[in-house]
Formats: C-alpha cells, structure tokens, sequence
C-alpha cells in the first residue's frame, strides 16, 4: 500500500542555542558555556523526527535569499526531506531565532520571523493534498498575512481532497490572534495545546473540561501537553492522562514537535490513541535529553532502543500495554 504524505505547514528557522548558568538580570550579560546552530522550526523539527521514522513528509514555508536559506536546503536535501515548496523570497531573511537554555532544560526565545510571513495563498500546490495523509498547521502561521492567506488556501485544498487537518496552537498565536484559532476548531482532526493555551480559547476550568469542551467542536482527537506534568489525551471514548518519563532534562526544545510527530505518525498510520500517545512520549522524552532540536532529534534506532528499556524496567501499565503495537507501527511503516 502506497504511504501517504504528511503535509507541514509553519516557520523554517534557524536556531541558535546558547545554554546558560541563569538567565541575567537587564543589563548584565549572558554567558553561554557553548553555542550550537542548527535548523528549527516547529514544523521542521516535527518533519524531521517523521522522516527518522520512516515517514514521507512535505514542508510548506518560505525563506529569504541569505546565506540561511541555502543552509537550510542543503540539509534538508540530505536527510531526504522534500524541500520543493521551501519558497526562496527575493530580498527577505530567513527566520532567525536565539534560544536560552538554563540548567533546567527551560527555554526562552527571541525570533524574527522572517521570510516565513510572506507565503502567501499562490504559493500553495493543490496537488501535493491529492496523496496525502493529513495537513499539520502550526498556529504561528495564523499570526497575520499573507502567511494566514496561505494556511486559509491550504485548509480549503485539504477539505476538497478530504485531507484531516491537526494544528498546533503555540501560546504566542492565542495571544495573538484567539478569534482565527477558536473559528477553524470545527475543521480539526487533531488538536494540539498547552493548558493555558485552552484556558485562553475556551475558558475552560481544567484540562479534561477544556478537552470534553474541544471534542464537541468535533475534533476527534485532544492533546494537552503539560510540561512535567506530562499529558491529556482524549477522543470521543475516553480521556487518558499520560506520565512522563523519568529522564535528565538537558533542553526542551523541540520536545513538544518530537511530541506531535508521534501523534501525526499514529493518525496516518492508524495505530490506536493509546499507542500513539506512548509514541509520542518516548518521542517528547528523548528529545529533552539533548541540548536544541533539528537534527539532535530522536530517530528509529532511539526510539526502540527506548522502548525496550521500558518494556525492561518501567511499571507504568499504560506504556507496557502499548509498547508491542508502537513496535510493530514502526517496523511495518517505511519509506524511501
């Protein structure tokens, strides 16, 4: 059976991750004990944690005509992610983002966003949505135009092809923009969220109401993700709250793109909620254990890896009894 794609639209940046004894008081200076640069993004952290699982992938986003763009393309191309809809913008920069790292693993960011607000509607291939699996918006492209135009064009393309939709809010894009967010709820399959982020849509009291609050919008499938204190999982059967892992943080960047790959994989390769969720929280948990995301994400290997050692030691039931069908979604499901 041929696999289906999996469409990513959202910000391509380059990340530069700087961890820090604490974070300075304004006016002093930060120290970093060492620096590393690589390729970010949310969506493109998710792609490439899919793509190390043996998953085809499409990214849509734009970059400028910088020194950054031509790193990004090259890289990509390398680890066979397809990079045909990166969109090169005449006279723009590509997405620029410093991450401080403290010894808690906590991050603070400061982007600029770049060339990645200029795709725009035209820039959005209709046929790309006739093979594919689902669309994966990230909410930062809901921020303002023509970047939302192109999220509008790509949401119309895969209702046309009956492609499911997930997104991922992000706190900033609540903030921002809560009317475009609370109106596409009733086209999503998928929705992915933190808690205050929900408390700022819906207004919701706790978590579980917020999740009951979101499957009646339709949404078939919730996620709250909680930070250490793990995650909600919910569908129209039952709500499944997730532990986390009990390993040594080093950085949570990109442990929640880790985090919704492991959904998306589950969705378009139909493993049950269950499953995709310990999936997921393997993924989430292997990716704090490294400093920055991109290419220091996990991949097959790690994840089995990880998984055995579960299988061995752990006595969470809920990942005990998932792990054989995560196991055998991973071995049936390759590409390339």
């Amino acid at each position: 059976m041929e696999q289906r794609d999996i469409l990513l639209l959202g910000d391509a940046i380059i990340d530069t991750i700087m961890p820090i004894s604490e974070f300075p008081t304004p006016g002093r200076d930060g120290l970093a004990s060492t620096i590393k640069v690589e390729i970010g993004g949310a969506v493109v952290n998710s792609a490439i944690v899919l793509e190390n699982l043996g998953q085809s992938t499409i990214l849509m986003s734009s970059i400028g005509d910088d020194i950054w763009a031509d790193y990004i393309m090259r890289n990509l191309s390398e680890r066979n992610i397809n990079v045909i809809h990166l969109i090169r913008k005449t006279g723009s920069t590509t997405g620029l983002t410093f991450i401080i790292v403290t010894p808690d693993g906590e991050r603070t960011m400061f982007s600029h966003r770049g060339a990645n607000i200029l795709i725009n509607a035209n820039d959005i291939n209709e046929n790309i949505f006739r093979n594919a699996g689902i669309l994966h918006i990230s909410g930062y492209g809901l921020i303002q135009s023509p970047q939302y135009d192109a999220v509008m064009q790509a949401i119309q393309f895969a209702k046309k092809f009956n492609v499911d939709i997930s997104l991922d809010t992000g706190l900033e894009p609540v903030l921002q923009n809560p009317e475009g967010l609370r109106s596409l709820l009733p086209l999503i399959s998928i929705f992915i969220s933190g808690p205050q982020e929900v408390k700022l849509l819906l207004n919701s009291s706790s978590p579980e109401k917020a999740a009951d609050d979101l499957l009646a919008f339709g949404i078939k499938e919730v996620a709250i993700m909680m930070g250490n204190r793990g995650s909600l999982l919910a569908d129209r059967e039952q709500q499944y709250p997730i532990p986390v892992f009990p390993v040594k943080t080093v950085d949570s960047t990109g442990a929640g793109d880790s985090f919704t790959a492991g959904l998306l994989y589950g969705w378009v390769h139909k493993l049950s909620l269950k499953a995709s969720a310990t999936l997921a929280s393997v993924l989430g948990a292997l990716a704090v254990t490294v400093h920055g995301a991109g290419f220091s994400l996990p991949d097959r290997r790690k994840v089995k890896d990880f998984l055995i050692s579960i299988k061995n030691f752990s006595k969470e039931l809920f990942f005990l009894q998932n792990i054989e069908e995560v196991m055998n979604g991973l071995e049936k499901n390759t590409h390339g």
